[in-house]
């Protein structure tokens, strides 16, 4: 299943006061989470930079396979495609965040034109104007399925087997942070 993500970032005054907006929708095009978020004084380019960072956390979080982003700025989508050399330090130290940022998430970039991006824009703009906010982050609901003890199945886009006694759990993410959603659940079950 392939989600879709939308990032934009604006600065007024480049570099001036900047915000970041992302947006993710799940396979049916349902919004599943959005963010706006201040930044302090960014140029344009690390204002999207960072809206990127945003959206690519949010889908390692969630422990997504498959992630197709889109932006308006060319720039930001021509360099994580490879097809732009980063000359600036501070881009590239961005890009490179990004990139460790998306996990194991396979991401594939694409550009769209402002009016394809239109919610995430409105976002940018939205941490402009006021404080860091998570406007909607809908937690996916674990289902836990009783094996023996302390051992569970959780049940969503995949299966992994959970161990509370051994704190442990068979998902990409608790391999790569130690910690997982599913075991957090399982903990509180028991």
């Amino acid at each position: 299943m392939t989600f879709i993500g939308h990032f934009d970032g604006a600065s007024r005054g480049n570099p001036g006061p900047a915000g970041a907006g992302a947006v993710l929708y799940d396979p049916s095009g349902r919004e599943i989470w959005s963010a706006a978020r201040a930044l302090g004084n960014r140029t344009n380019n690390e204002a999207e930079y960072e809206a990127l960072i945003l959206l690519l956390a949010e889908a390692d979080r969630r422990e997504l396979k498959s992630l197709i982003v889109r932006g308006d700025s060319q720039l930001v989508v021509r360099q994580m495609k490879g097809e732009w050399k980063i000359r600036e330090p501070r881009l590239a130290e961005l890009a490179g965040r990004a990139r460790n940022g998306a996990g194991a998430v396979d991401v594939t970039y694409q550009w769209v034109p402002r009016e394809r991006n239109e919610r995430a824009d409105a976002l940018s703009n939205e941490a402009l104007d006021g404080p860091a906010k998570v406007l909607s982050a809908p937690e996916e609901t674990v289902i836990l399925e009783p094996v023996e003890g302390a051992i569970f199945l959780a049940r969503g886009e995949e299966t992994y087997a959970v161990d509370v006694a051994h704190d442990s759990c068979s998902c990409p993410a608790f391999r790569r942070r130690g910690r997982c959603r599913h075991l957090d659940a399982a903990r509180e079950r028991r």
